[in-house]
């Protein structure tokens, strides 16, 4: 089955994702600049000097016109992915729109004969538009007699929950990680972290009659079913949450963080996306723990104990030497009260390893004495999901876990679908929520209330209550994926394998299977 989906990010994520040294940059529906950070700006070439670069010239125009203005630097032959799929959304986003927004596009496209024979071709609809390789020339440069002087980078483009625009990042290739970080630096140390991203003014919206959502912040995200671990000072793992123990598989208490970082069945999750997760991850490590190096610090012997087991694990001393080559910036606040991004998490979901879940890690110092030591630092770590999928994923995990109704057997027909459907609208009140709700909320307490009225609402259960029942289970799935929220497929792929794993829920499997092949027919 094709996809053509484009993945979801929640808004309150967005912000974490323009602090990144990567280019990024937020367009609103129509593909009009919102927010961009200083990598972008570089990437555009359009800070050749400091005296002429004016965010504020660029923040409010069409991105499609500022791409038909770069296209001496993209070189036609290596960029043929890159042309057809911006091709074919601009195609269908000009058909709705009477504004010029992407008249410099098509121009420009049939203007080069190349192009506009990709133009011509260009399917309305192509799978994984999302994604694309870009190969252009570096800043600076605009002659495209050495096409083979090129930045390599792999674009990705998240749908902002509620349509409010799409997050666009562009993630160098492996072999251009060095020069990218680099370039980061040296415009951190220009213009400084409170001068990395801009975004335009509030009252845009109302001046221009566009939409303009922007990303709210990151400090307080966190719900009872996020996956949380608390790290001494040498990184050993000494508190967990329930979350955390599902999605591990078990009590990761007592190991080091990259005993569970280095796990053999993680290694093949560390895809291209997540290049640089693996070396940030130890540079955050090396940086932290610099100070014990003294043989004068009372944490000096034990610090030296953990180096020791360390680099006997396959491939650590490797990413050690890595992360101290590379000019990688990373983030450390200035006060131990602020929460703070790291890196990117990509894991599988333990009911069904195709369901990827996607999160950023966010920390928080702790001031809290280890082993005795009055200046132990220790680290509050939260997953926190990256999309509603994933929001979903892990309700489903935690529910599974803690608020089971169907213990007592056999498990009637009827009672198996009140369960599912007391498990849809438990997930849907749990992801609907706003943050400072959810923080608040708690899904076993959710569950136990909905469970209550169900049972109280079909407590004369007729021949017509489990087809009512089934009814209003499909409208919530509905619901949820009409509003670009969780996808319909990828929900009832999740509530599949989820109730072909649990005891006493084999109806509800042969049930969510068959609704799995409609929708495939349908669509």
């Amino acid at each position: 089955m094709f996809d053509f989906d484009y993945p979801r990010v929640k808004q309150s994520l967005g912000q974490a994702a323009l602090q990144e040294p990567y280019p990024a940059w937020f367009l609103n529906p129509r593909g009009i600049i919102k927010a961009v950070n200083l990598m972008a700006f570089w990437l555009w070439d359009t800070m050749k000097s400091e005296e002429s670069f004016t965010p504020e010239a660029i923040l409010g125009t069409s991105s499609y016109t500022l791409l038909a203005g770069m296209m001496k630097r993209i070189p036609i032959e290596q960029n043929i992915e890159l042309y057809t799929k911006k091709a074919a959304l601009v195609k269908r986003l000009a058909a709705k729109v009477d504004k010029p927004y992407y008249a410099s596009f098509i121009a420009a496209m049939k203007a080069n004969p190349p192009l506009a024979h990709i133009y011509d071709q260009a399917s309305l609809e192509i799978e994984h538009e999302w994604e694309y390789p870009l190969r252009i020339l570096y800043p600076g440069q605009d002659n495209l007699s050495s096409p083979d002087k090129l930045l390599e980078f792999q674009v990705s483009n998240f749908r902002l929950v509620g349509d409010a625009g799409v997050l666009i990042i562009c993630y160098p290739k492996a072999a251009y990680q060095s020069e990218v970080e680099a370039q980061y630096n040296r415009l951190m140390r220009q213009y400084g972290s409170n001068k990395y991203t801009y975004a335009l003014p509030d009252d845009w919206e109302s001046q221009y009659g566009e939409t303009i959502s922007l990303p709210a912040g990151l400090a307080n995200a966190t719900r009872v079913y996020y996956p949380a671990v608390i790290q001494d000072s040498l990184w050993y793992l000494v508190k967990e949450n329930r979350a955390h123990q599902l999605i591990a598989g078990g009590s990761v208490v007592g190991l080091h963080f990259f005993e569970l970082f280095f796990a053999p069945q993680l290694k093949k999750w560390m895809g291209p996306i997540q290049e640089t997760s693996a070396p940030r991850a130890v540079k955050y490590f090396d940086v932290f723990t610099t100070e014990f190096m003294r043989e004068d610090h009372e944490l000096h012997n034990e610090f030296a104990q953990v180096m020791k087991k360390l680099l006997q694990m396959p491939g650590f001393c490797e990413l050690l030497e890595l992360s101290r080559k590379l000019p990688m910036r990373i983030t450390i606040p200035e006060d131990d009260e602020t929460t703070f991004y790291t890196c990117r998490v990509i894991l599988p979901w333990p009911f069904s390893p195709d369901v990827t879940m996607q999160f950023r890690s966010m920390v928080r110092f702790i001031q809290q004495g280890l082993l005795g030591y009055s200046d132990g630092r220790n680290y509050r770590v939260v997953l926190v999901p990256e999309n509603y999928e994933t929001d979903a994923a892990l309700l489903l995990l935690y529910l599974a876990a803690t608020a089971s109704i169907l213990d007592e057997a056999p498990a009637t027909s009827l009672k198996q679908y009140l369960w599912l459907l007391t498990i849809m609208r438990t997930l849907r009140e749990g992801i609907t929520r706003n943050e400072k709700e959810g923080m608040q909320w708690e899904p076993e307490i959710a569950f136990g209330t909905i469970s209550d009225q169900l049972a109280e609402q079909y407590s004369a259960a007729t021949e017509e209550t489990t087809a009512t029942i089934i009814a209003t289970f499909r409208a919530i799935v509905a619901e949820l994926d009409s509003k670009g929220m969780v996808n319909r497929n990828l929900l009832l792929t999740m509530l599949q394998s989820m109730t072909a794993t649990l005891p006493s829920t084999e109806q509800l499997a042969t049930f969510l299977t068959k609704e799995l092949t409609v929708v495939a027919v349908s669509t």
